[in-house]
């Protein structure tokens, strides 16, 4: 019996069943995806880099803004440390994708002012790949990318940009 419940524990733990978080890279693109800390499945963060490094950074939720609209988001370390500066940047909100007539999926995507997008990723990347994020209109929300894949991201945004750099 215990060494059932040993065998189960152990099993438990070393499933990938905790990784909250999924990278992707194609020849032209690099993903970082993260689940919301608490939401899982129904908000997501999305952060990628083209070989131009040209960053792209969008949350995608069920809530409706007032879609198309623009809005204000709030980014700041989960610890709330002085040092970490609090950023503010301009959201377009939009209509995704509509799943049937009850359910619609939105972003809420930093304006891109080739700026905006790639500060938000080295914050995020400089609070130890945790964030929390307030979206005018909605409650905090909190992300928390696994090491292994936000490490692979950035390493790859790095090779897109020396790249670019060679040529």
């Amino acid at each position: 019996m215990i060494t059932s419940l040993i065998a189960l524990t152990v099993s438990a733990f070393s499933l990938p069943l905790l990784e909250n978080s999924t990278y992707s890279q194609t020849e032209t693109k690099c993903t970082l995806t993260v689940k919301e800390r608490h939401l899982q499945e129904n908000t997501v963060l999305t952060m990628s880099t083209d070989k131009r490094n040209n960053f792209d950074v969008k949350i995608y939720h069920l809530n409706d803004l007032q879609a198309p609209s623009r809005g204000e988001l709030i980014q700041n370390s989960i610890d709330n440390i002085n040092q970490h500066p609090t950023f503010n940047y301009v959201v377009d909100h939009n209509l995704f994708k509509r799943l049937d007539n009850q359910t619609a999926i939105y972003t809420a995507t930093i304006a891109n002012d080739d700026f905006s997008p790639q500060r938000f990723t080295q914050a995020f990347k400089a609070h130890s790949y945790r964030t929390t994020l307030h979206l005018e209109g909605l409650k905090p929300f909190t992300f928390i990318a696994s090491q292994r894949q936000a490490d692979a991201f950035f390493r790859c945004a790095e090779q897109q940009g020396s790249t670019l750099a060679k040529r």
